[in-house]
């Protein structure tokens, strides 16, 4: 994880900072994970298909996560997505590679999954997206 993707980042990308944006209070940051919700929720609960991948979205009763499913379901939380926005990086990494620029706050592989996502929300230009970019860097 990289630790400076966000200015408002307080942490050293272990457990638990590493879920700091679940209770960071920037409203930029809520509104676009807000559309990341609405978007799970499109289909009536129904799954909404990620192009270019296998995967499909669902929502999840904890607002802090969305669920993806290719051949078993798992959760996307909001500080993942955040960190993509900010890095362009959600890769896996283990415990000894929490440090990794490229690894995702929670260690799990969501490439090409949110990729997919912010296709489906109307690419990396939308003024959410562009709102929280200029959140996380100032």
């Amino acid at each position: 994880m990289d630790t400076n993707f966000c200015r408002h980042y307080t942490g050293d990308g272990t457990p638990p900072s590493n879920r700091y944006c679940r209770v960071c209070p920037q409203a930029a940051c809520g509104r676009l994970w807000r559309r990341v919700l609405d978007l799970a929720e499109a289909n009536g609960g129904d799954p909404v298909p990620l192009p270019g991948t296998r995967a499909v979205l669902f929502p999840n009763k904890n607002p802090d996560f969305v669920r993806l499913q290719v051949n078993c379901r798992w959760g996307l939380p909001k500080e993942d997505f955040l960190h993509y926005v900010a890095t362009g990086h959600a890769k896996m990494g283990r415990r000894g590679q929490r440090s990794d620029p490229r690894a995702s706050p929670s260690c799990t592989r969501q490439e090409p999954y949110v990729q997919a996502i912010v296709e489906l929300l109307g690419g990396m230009e939308i003024p959410e997206i562009r709102a929280v970019r200029e959140v996380q860097g100032g």
